[in-house]
């Protein structure tokens, strides 16, 4: 089990620091897209209690959050982080902001408390990714429903063109940095993250793979 302080090293090594921050914020339309929505209407709308309550596990600067709240004025929204530099951005008003490194179990919501919660891009980060499924299950109502994003495995030609790198161009620094990156996003299979979420006690309700088969997209309840 990672420690809190290995953790925002590995984040900050990750993500490259504080700059992630506005990277997030310029790239949230296109994790949020008309896919995105479409696949809310269809399968967590549906489910939402009136108000709804609903959480980001691995929220950054909560730019979904911001969305969500635009949808539902009275929504109680959730946002679990532990990056120092995102944590700074969050506007403090616009949700319950829970400070959780989700290497570890326990995170401060209540047992069987929400509707619903997004996971994006948080679980390829994760030394191993059962604990956060299981926080996952564990907060959700019964019935409540996930939407799961994550990378999958690419080949390595293909992650490099879209990453649009040409590594002949590239001095050894760079290269270090993109190699960890593809290791860090390649962990996991399509069917290895179905078998995952299935392993907890999720039924998978619906998976789309997207952008040329390097993400997926679950629906678990």
């Amino acid at each position: 089990m990672m420690t809190d302080n290995a953790t925002i090293t590995m984040l900050e090594k990750h993500h490259g620091g504080a700059a992630f921050t506005q990277v997030m914020r310029d790239t949230a339309l296109g994790r949020f897209d008309q896919g995105f929505w479409a696949t809310w209407r269809q399968w967590i709308e549906p489910i939402l209690s009136q108000p709804p309550v609903i959480a980001d596990f691995g929220c950054g600067p909560a730019m979904l959050l911001h969305l969500l709240r635009e949808k539902y004025p009275d929504a109680k929204l959730f946002g679990v982080e532990f990056a120092p530099y995102m944590i700074e951005a969050v506007d403090k008003n616009l949700c319950e902001l829970v400070v959780h490194d989700l290497h570890q179990s326990q995170v401060a919501i209540a047992d069987h408390s929400l509707d619903a919660v997004i996971s994006v891009h948080v679980l390829h980060e994760l030394n191993q990714p059962l604990s956060n499924l299981r926080e996952i299950r564990r907060c959700l109502k019964p019935g409540g429903r996930a939407i799961v994003m994550d990378w999958i495995r690419a080949p390595l030609a293909d992650y490099l063109a879209a990453q649009q790198h040409d590594i002949n161009s590239l001095n050894d620094n760079k290269l270090a940095d993109v190699f960890t990156h593809f290791m860090e996003h390649n962990r996991y299979t399509q069917e290895d993250m179905t078998w995952l979420l299935e392993q907890i006690g999720f039924q998978v309700l619906y998976e789309e793979i997207l952008q040329g088969e390097r993400f997926g997209r679950w629906v678990v309840e």
